[in-house]
């Protein structure tokens, strides 16, 4: 079993993933530094909008907190290039966007860290996150045949099955 991870940050994702399941993963990122963080996983730095990895090469491609919304050219490349890798399955997992998220993170947040940078940030990412209808949206433009499905508490998870 083979995945790609899109836009793997501090690799946490494909870490997991390759710590409890019996696959390969690939943890790509544009950022050099975070790919440091991979242990269990190849690192490889890239681009996520041409990802450099032939048609078909990985058998489940995953992405956690994509491009916000109002970059929709951009999220309609990437899921287009995630599509186009992927031999089985693209996942994307990312936060719902809602007034009642907004609240949930601010409140958490409040309780739980004294870090300013945290509660701002949590705070923007529920801001910046999608819709059921614009995931769908981004879908539809790229061409994938996705299903959105809304997870507890307050994710959106698009699903593309070859």
């Amino acid at each position: 079993m083979t995945v790609l991870d899109v836009a793997s940050g501090g690799c946490d994702v494909g870490e997991a993933l390759a710590k409890r399941r019996n696959c390969r993963v690939v943890s790509l990122d544009m950022n050099p530094r975070g790919l440091k963080l991979a242990d269990e996983t190849a690192a490889v730095a890239g681009d996520a909008l041409q990802l450099p990895f032939g048609d078909s090469n990985f058998e489940e491609v995953v992405e956690s907190l994509p491009l916000p919304p109002e970059q929709n050219a951009d999220c309609v490349s990437v899921l287009r290039e995630m599509w186009r890798v992927a031999r089985r399955i693209v996942i994307v997992n990312d936060l719902h966007r809602s007034q009642v998220a907004l609240a949930s993170i601010r409140i958490l947040s409040a309780l739980f860290s004294r870090s300013t940078m945290f509660r701002n940030d949590a705070a923007a990412s529920v801001r910046r996150a999608f819709r059921p209808a614009e995931l769908g949206a981004i879908a539809a433009m790229a061409g994938v045949p996705a299903r959105i499905h809304r997870s507890f508490p307050y994710r959106l998870v698009l699903v593309a099955t070859k």
